[in-house]
């Protein structure tokens, strides 16, 4: 009896960890389905989702399937809620109500007109109709 009360005695911290890695192993096996579906369920949360083709635009060309642009110029008012926090996530909110078809584009169209594009403010903003990407930026680095 005094052995195993020797190897129990000296082996406790393995044998607590084992048994530790043993349950965290069996729980991810046991909620696996529901671990793979957080990416979804957390994009559903947050209503972040793919852009569709309804709301994509191109630039100043004014080619778009969706009819808010024309010319280069909006075709209707358009109003965004630009939330705080990243610059990445408020300019999200812009290529959400398809002013722009990316970061990358609204940040070439500040530096081509002298702004900042960091510089976004956080508010809703209406952009008339006939804005341009342009007069866009504008209004929402000042």
């Amino acid at each position: 009896m005094k052995g195993l009360k020797d190897f129990i005695y000296d082996k406790n911290d393995i044998l607590i960890a084992l048994v530790i890695l043993i349950l965290a192993a069996l729980l991810i096996i046991w909620r696996m389905d529901v671990i793979m579906a957080y990416p979804e369920t957390l994009a559903e949360q947050t209503n972040t989702t793919d852009t569709t083709e309804e709301s994509a635009v191109s630039g100043e060309s004014g080619n778009s399937s969706s009819g808010l642009w024309s010319d280069g110029a909006l075709t209707r008012d358009v109003t965004v809620t630009i939330e705080g926090g990243s610059a990445t996530a408020a300019v999200q909110s812009l290529i959400d109500a398809g002013l722009f078809e990316s970061y990358d584009e609204y940040t070439k169209v500040c530096e081509a007109a002298g702004y900042v594009p960091e510089e976004i403010k956080a508010t809703t903003f209406t952009f008339e109709q006939g804005s341009t990407q342009t007069d866009i930026a504008k209004q929402v680095t000042e």
